[in-house]
């Protein structure tokens, strides 16, 4: 049976369909983003009141617009391995952060700078940094020369 340009379509189809729309569902919930979206249907009109009279959010929103549009010149495949490493590292930066106890005083001169480095994990995390500095100022260096 067709109607207008819609045609039937196989149970077989639509429950794969449904699966991966509950699939989808889902993975919302999983990520918090379900709770914020029904959140945002609920509150939309104080919501968008709010955003707009708070300068920080507005500043926010023009920061993420640019983070948006410099995003959209990463090539594929440096996207795909940049998202894999900020799911990493963000992972691994929050589990660190939940180890730090800052009302501790932490005093530390060159020679427990000396004795620090020795240590695998700082000397890898410091590795990490670095690496990540190498590409900075090469990525600045190029677009000073453009």
């Amino acid at each position: 049976m067709v109607e207008g340009n819609v045609e039937e379509v196989s149970p077989e189809v639509q429950a794969q369909t449904l699966g991966e729309l509950l699939n989808s569902v889902a993975a919302l919930k999983k990520s918090g983003l379900l709770g914020l979206l029904n959140y945002l249907a609920e509150k939309s009109d104080d919501t968008f009141l709010t955003v707009a009279d708070d300068p920080v959010l507005m500043r926010l929103a023009g920061l993420l617009a640019t983070l948006g549009r410099g995003i959209e010149k990463v090539d594929g495949t440096q996207y795909a391995k940049a998202k894999m490493a900020v799911e990493d590292l963000t992972n691994c930066a929050f589990n660190a952060l939940g180890n730090v106890d800052v009302s501790k005083p932490r005093k530390l001169g060159l020679l427990g700078l000396m004795r620090a480095l020795g240590d695998p994990d700082v000397s890898q995390g410091l590795g990490i940094l670095l690496d990540i500095a190498k590409g900075l100022g090469a990525c600045a260096r190029s677009k000073k020369s453009q």
